[in-house]
């Protein structure tokens, strides 16, 4: 009864059929390549950011204290109470969850080739064998962060629309357009960078006309979504983050926070000068304003560590003063951090190593440690499956656990792919890092044969502008908005990605499209 209902439905659907089937080998290598990686790295990554994700999941399991905090609001913590309230241990479930959710999202990008390209048997299986085996995604999978979620939802959506838009039949199109809205509201309420994409796919909405489709209750839903995407975020971290942007653009001169300045001028005044190479030093200044005092900051800096609305002020000033001064550099430095960004090599694959999460481990358990010590609550236990009323165990035995099998052949087959595979997905060749400033500028660097390709690939995505043309758009901005306010990061390149790899394609399908019409016969 089931298999005459499921072959039903894709009679129905013959789209969604063809974009099963192809996915197949896709499928099939991305489920070996998880399997191998959770088989010696069975326990998800609990990385720096971690904490703040779960410890919703933890205080509402352990006390019945519900808060979410601002910064990190709304889905992902939500999300991690189910995980957490599972037998055995909530690391292992999000690790193969994860990895789950990772490898179901094969089907959108499928999707979205079946349905955009003409000849989409011929780029359909490269295409998702790409993204199936691409480490950056694999490894966002591993980790307690809202990014596995982030970048699903984000493929989804973009399937969603693509579905939604090609529909001729307006009561239809309005039925799928649910498909599109869910993950774009998962998308958008996993974190706030994902708001950066709203005005590309806002002038999407405007370039299908999408009002002569649309009703009045989905014009509601998206202006609700919107409305809600407005209270996802820290103020606090978006001043420190706006900050660290803007650092090399500190006005120290003028009379407008004097003391902070006087005390700031030898700390700043190299990173001044070197504007060209803030993108390789962006870090110190990171580090620094996150918490003046532990990196034994001047005595006023020091001091904002305890006044964290003083703080928040102060490094809202002095980032719009350099900003308002310097509105051209603020862009440039944008743009080196985007640019920087790019290049898939740019990813460490060295944390697929058996060794590198003990490693890690260890500082987080001496902190864990000691707070228990103190009587204070932590999350380690919970997450690790551990008593919480008890004593941590040995380092030695925790380490054991997330690293059971090292060195051996599933571990060497996937470092074996990954750290191949991060070697070709570079879009231009940065100056060396050791340069000095003023041979390190972004624009000195040389776009590679991949660069070119991707560049005549956006533009051509004009001609697939119902589908892909939309996001792109979507993926310019959100790049636009995200590398002005962030670090140096493949990771939140990552979401763009999604809609380049597809785009890739485009010159070879209209090539394939225009060699098909000219060996066709008039009539």
């Amino acid at each position: 009864m089931f298999t005459t209902r499921v072959r039903a439905f894709f009679r129905r659907h013959p789209i969604l059929r063809d974009a099963v089937v192809w996915s197949v080998p896709a499928l099939l290598f991305g489920f070996v390549l998880r399997a191998l990686f959770l088989s010696y790295h069975p326990y998800a990554y609990w990385g720096s950011d971690s904490r703040s994700y779960f410890s919703f999941a933890h205080m509402l399991l352990s006390d019945g204290y519900v808060s979410l905090d601002e910064k990190r609001r709304y889905l992902y913590p939500m999300l991690m109470v189910p995980v957490s309230a599972l037998p055995d241990t909530p690391l292992k479930w999000l690790a193969f969850f994860q990895h789950a959710m990772g490898l179901c999202a094969v089907l959108p990008l499928a999707y979205i080739a079946r349905r955009s390209f003409h000849a989409w048997r011929w780029w359909i299986v490269p295409l998702t064998l790409c993204y199936a085996g691409m480490p950056l995604f694999l490894w966002y999978e591993h980790e307690l962060l809202g990014e596995a979620v982030f970048f699903s939802a984000f493929l989804w959506a973009f399937a969603g629309w693509v579905a939604w838009a090609a529909q001729r039949d307006p009561a239809r199109s309005r039925r799928i357009f649910w498909c599109f809205f869910v993950p774009l509201a998962a998308f958008l309420l996993t974190k706030p960078s994902g708001r950066f994409a709203v005005p590309g796919i806002v002038l999407g909405l405007v370039a299908v006309r999408a009002w002569r489709v649309l009703d009045w209750r989905r014009w509601l839903a998206i202006g609700l979504l919107f409305a809600v995407t407005l209270t996802v975020g820290s103020k606090k971290q978006a001043a420190w983050l706006l900050y660290v942007a803007s650092f090399p653009l500190t006005q120290l001169d003028t009379p407008k926070h004097a003391e902070y300045k006087a005390e700031l001028r030898a700390y700043a005044e190299p990173y001044v000068r070197g504007l060209d190479a803030y993108y390789l030093r962006d870090e110190g200044p990171f580090k620094f304003l996150e918490s003046p005092s532990e990196e034994n900051g001047p005595p006023l800096w020091a001091k904002l560590d305890g006044d964290a609305q003083k703080k928040r002020a102060l490094y809202m000033d002095l980032a719009l003063e350099g900003i308002r001064a310097r509105p051209g550099d603020f862009l440039y430095l944008g743009a080196q951090r985007l640019i920087a960004s790019a290049n898939l090599s740019g990813f460490r694959t060295g944390r697929f190593e058996s060794g590198y999460y003990p490693g890690k481990l260890e500082r987080l358990h001496r902190e864990a440690a000691q707070k228990l010590a103190e009587g204070k609550s932590v999350s380690i236990p919970m997450a690790f499956g551990l008593d919480a009323r008890a004593p941590l165990p040995p380092i030695a035995d925790l380490q054991r656990r997330i690293s059971p099998a090292p060195g051996g052949w599933a571990e060497r087959a996937v470092l074996g792919w990954v750290n191949a595979a991060g070697t070709v997905g570079d879009v231009v060749l940065l100056p060396p890092k050791d340069a000095p400033p003023a041979a390190a500028g972004i624009f000195r660097s040389r776009i590679t044969v991949l660069g070119w390709w991707l560049i005549a690939s956006l533009g051509l995505s004009a001609f697939y502008w119902r589908s892909l043309g939309v996001w792109v758009l979507a993926a310019f901005s959100y790049l636009a908005g995200v590398f002005l306010v962030s670090l140096v990061s493949p990771r939140y390149f990552a979401p763009a990605w999604l809609v380049f790899l597809p785009v890739l394609f485009v010159p070879l399908d209209l090539a394939v499209r225009a060699l098909r019409r000219k060996n066709t016969p008039a009539s």
